[in-house]
């Protein structure tokens, strides 16, 4: 055959190819996985004891939506204005920017969106016809109170003392808690349709108009949330004397501004939480000299790391591995404590060292006022003749879900064993709601429970069962640092809360809120650092480099997938930097 030019029609093609547009090629059908997108969880959420959405409200944040991230946090948590401001931030050590530079500064972030959001009540779409009472106005009873809103019922919360909030209100200064904050906080339960009784105690059954049996007879549940108010002793020698108080009822006293004259030099016993509060707050009353004892270590302390660094800013002593052998009086005068030091000794089965007095290393201190904050229990008086159990550790006595052992009464927070911390008290109430809807409904709470958990902890997510409008999350994926892409993520120094004007000031001087909130353009920073794990915010990457352009965004956000054209190749999944793509089954 005689050669000639071979052209393009001469060729039976092995491989079928277009002249025109390539759309004539279904290549779809070659596909084995199509991408899903699936929404994960952070990190930080699963360390949040209220199961915050974290990266959620970040990502809404980025694109300037403050009042919607400020909704993602209420959709959780009614006190976000608080815990952005005395949250012991468990969320910040489990956050992935820590293993790049950095964690992201959430509380602050959470307060900045407390303090600059709106957000209207979310009013429930129907009135249910039950009611529920909730006994006490701690952050335990205001978070089961605005859950069970929220589900439409009609709930009442009872409070002894003359105001609501509970140790919120009573037990947390004002220099770390304005009073003006948590009210503004209470009052979106008011508007959400939450009464509060205040002045309101509930008694024992015949000492008083208003008993838990009462209550068991007009209401269809009862969530006790009594918390801790009464302060504990060490039974040490002059325990009695005139001028030793009582942490939390000292505390009580301040916020209701009948404090004990305080001057002079103060020893506080016990270097928690309360003891910390207590000797910054009697600095503040104008005493001289201020020392805050206890025989735990410097590592074994359970206050707030932060907390103690203000108690030395304060100019405030800490005399650790120290406790108190008895108090010393002329007459009915208190004029010294004589202390012991301490040595550490063989731990325990559980690692905890024992703690062994040194011999022979008594010493005295002279003093003016000592304050006892050796721990809070809760006052279960009211329990007696209501058939509600109280443990041999005394407290509430619950099993499963916080139930009780009276059919439709639950307890939570610090008077059923809860940690001692805000954010723990709000999802101990928010535990108190689930149980109490599964209740009403005749439902199985610890099944409930378990299809709203969040990862492997303990928290758990209330959100689909009032917004079921929230994006498809995967509750049990956790999306830790080594999956995600964080190439094109630069170093970026991290960005705190700044000190008010108060905090930079002597303490002694007022009452008025030490840290000041993340600054708009700081805040704006951390939302850029934060890496919105497992949350999608539409960064269009999967879209952009599509190589059968078979991503499409969708008209009412997010994405689109031509099914007849995505070949399944994963570029999308494996180019998303946030782990939010699956690919699935195919066609």
């Amino acid at each position: 055959m005689a050669y000639r030019d071979i052209t393009i029609k001469d060729i039976e093609p092995i491989i079928p190819f277009s002249r025109g547009s390539t759309e004539v090629f279904l290549t779809g059908q070659w596909s084995a996985g199509k991408p899903a997108w699936v929404e994960k969880t952070s990190p930080c959420r699963q360390g949040c004891p209220v199961g915050n959405d974290i990266a959620r409200a970040f990502a809404a944040a980025s694109k300037g939506r403050i009042d919607e991230a400020l909704a993602v946090f209420r959709d959780e948590n009614p006190l976000p204005a608080v815990c952005g401001r005395v949250c012991y931030h468990p969320c910040e050590a489990a956050c992935n920017r820590k293993e790049m530079d950095e964690a992201v500064n959430i509380r602050g972030f959470e307060r900045f969106c407390a303090d600059h959001g709106r957000v209207a009540a979310p009013r429930p779409a129907a009135v249910r016809k039950e009611r529920v009472a909730v006994v006490g106005s701690g952050p335990a009873g205001l978070s089961a109170a605005y859950h069970l809103a929220r589900l439409g019922f009609r709930v009442t919360i009872f409070e002894a003392l003359p105001e609501a909030g509970g140790m919120l209100m009573y037990g947390i200064p004002e220099y770390r808690l304005p009073k003006a904050v948590l009210r503004k906080e209470i009052g979106h339960l008011a508007r959400l349709g939450v009464r509060i009784e205040t002045g309101a105690p509930v008694t024992a059954e015949g000492a008083g108009p208003l008993t838990l049996g009462a209550l068991r007879r007009d209401y269809a549940a009862v969530f006790l949330a009594t918390g801790s108010h009464r302060g504990g002793g060490l039974g040490v020698e002059g325990e009695g004397v005139p001028g030793v108080l009582e942490g939390i009822a000292f505390l009580r006293y301040v916020a209701m501004h009948e404090a004990p004259e305080v001057k002079g030099r103060v020893v506080v016993v016990g270097g928690g939480n309360t003891g910390i509060d207590c000797a910054r707050t009697a600095k503040r009353l104008g005493a001289r000299d201020v020392t805050v004892i206890d025989l735990l270590s410097k590592s074994e302390m359970p206050a707030i790391a932060e907390d103690l660094e203000g108690v030395e800013a304060d100019g405030i002593k800490i005399g650790l591995l120290t406790a108190p052998k008895r108090i010393i009086a002329e007459g009915s005068r208190l004029t010294a404590i004589e202390c012991v030091r301490m040595s550490l000794g063989p731990s325990d089965a559980g690692g905890r060292p024992a703690h062994i007095a040194v011999a022979a290393s008594e010493f005295v201190m002279p003093v003016d006022t000592v304050i006892m904050a050796v721990g809070q229990v809760p006052e279960l008086a009211f329990l007696a003749g209501s058939g509600v159990a109280a443990t041999a550790k005394g407290m509430i006595g619950t099993g499963v879900a916080g139930a009780t052992a009276v059919p439709g009464v639950f307890a939570g927070g610090d008077a059923s064993g809860g940690r001692a911390f805000v954010a723990d008290a709000i999802a101990s109430g928010k535990m108190g709601a689930l149980a109490i809807y599964c209740y009403i409904e005749g439902k199985d709470a610890s099944i409930e429970y378990e299809a709203l958990r969040i990862g492997a902890g303990p928290s758990f997510t209330f959100a689909p069962l009032v917004n079921p409008d929230r994006p498809r999350v995967d509750l049990s994926d956790v999306v830790t640092y080594d999956r995600l892409d964080t190439i094109c993520v630069p170093f970026a120094k991290r960005n705190d809360n700044t000190k008010s004007a108060a905090g930079r000031r002597r303490p002694a001087d007022s009452f008025a809120e030490i840290a000041a909130g993340l600054p708009r353009k700081r805040a704006e920073a951390e939302i850029a650092r934060c890496f919105k794990c497992g949350t999608c915010i539409a960064c269009d990457l999967c879209f952009l480099l599509c190589p059968d352009i078979s991503i499409l965004k969708a008209k009412a956000g997010g994405y689109d997938v031509k099914s007849d054209y995505c070949k399944g190749c994963g570029v999308c999944a494996s180019a998303c930097p946030r782990q939010v793509i699956n690919m699935g089954g195919g066609r």
